[in-house]
Order: structure tokens, then sequence, then C-alpha cells
């Protein structure tokens, strides 16, 4: 009699210490999301030069389409005055083309890519470095590298300089 409900009582123990192993494992072994930025563009921000400062300038129409990937990134997008464009991870360099009304420029970045690990839920992100540029000046008269790296912070990297009268 004893011995059986000694027996009953480890098996009931040895139930409640599974019991509790589980509770405290089970949750350590959910997937925990991602909630960290894992794209970075290439943010370009529109301007005109009036008295010699660099006022925001707003593009009435705008196509923007990847070169050598046949991707059109804006579809004739109206009163733009920045564009987020994605930079090629596979590649050193990359070139778009910029369609506006009557005229159109091309621009090529030359970049160098950071892969870096952001963590176990989130992977790799690219990070880059602006190295230089080339662009047609069309309709964009010049620009300016603002920030040469980009990162997940939310800035422009790149200012492009309209002719004050575009027409």
């Amino acid at each position: 009699m004893v011995e059986d409900k000694l027996s009953t009582d480890v098996f009931l123990l040895r139930k409640v210490i599974i019991f509790v192993v589980f509770i405290i494992i089970i949750p350590g072994c959910q997937e925990e999301l991602c909630e960290d930025i894992t794209v970075n563009p290439l943010r370009i921000g529109f301007y005109v030069t009036e008295d010699g400062e660099h006022a925001p300038y707003r593009v009435d129409s705008l196509s923007v389409k990847g070169l050598g990937h046949d991707s059109l990134l804006y579809d004739n997008r109206f009163d733009v005055g920045r564009v987020e464009i994605p930079l090629n991870v596979s590649r050193d360099s990359c070139s778009f083309l910029f369609m506006f009304p009557d005229k159109a420029d091309t621009l090529k970045v030359f970049y160098e890519r950071n892969l870096t690990l952001v963590s176990i839920e989130c992977g790799f992100v690219a990070f880059f470095e602006i190295l230089d540029l080339e662009i047609t000046n069309n309709f964009i008269r010049s620009y300016s590298i603002e920030e040469q790296n980009v990162t997940n912070v939310n800035e422009e990297h790149i200012h492009f300089i309209f002719y004050s009268d575009p027409g």
C-alpha cells in the first residue's frame, strides 16, 4: 500500500516537473519578429537654388526606371520632392533613368557594400557608402552628396539641384 502511494506520488511529481519544464522551454522556442529596418534605399531630395540657398523643389511629373534590370520604380508620379531608390546589393554600382515631362537624366551611383548581421530574426542588412556619382545635366543642373553612408537612418543622401527655370 505504501509502495503504491509512493509510486503514485513519484509519477505525479514527474508529470509536474515535465509540465513546468515545457512551460519554461516553449516560450523560448518561439520565433521573434524582426522589427528592425532591413532595407536601406538611397534617398534623393529635389532642390533649386534661390538667393544662393537650396530651396525645396517639387517635380510635377516624374518616372524613375532602374537601368539594366528593367524596373519602373516611379511611374508618372506627381508633385514629387524626394525619391527613394534601391541600390543593388550584388554590384558596386547601378544606374537609373529619371524621366521628366520634356527631358530625362541618367544617374549612375558608385558605392561600397557592407553586409552587417542585424540579428538572428532579421538576418543581414546591406549598408552602403557612396563613392561617386555620374549624372547627365539635361534637367538636373548639379548634385551634392549630403550623407555618404546609406543606413537605416531616414535622411537624404543626395540633393539634386534643378535649373531655376526648368522649362
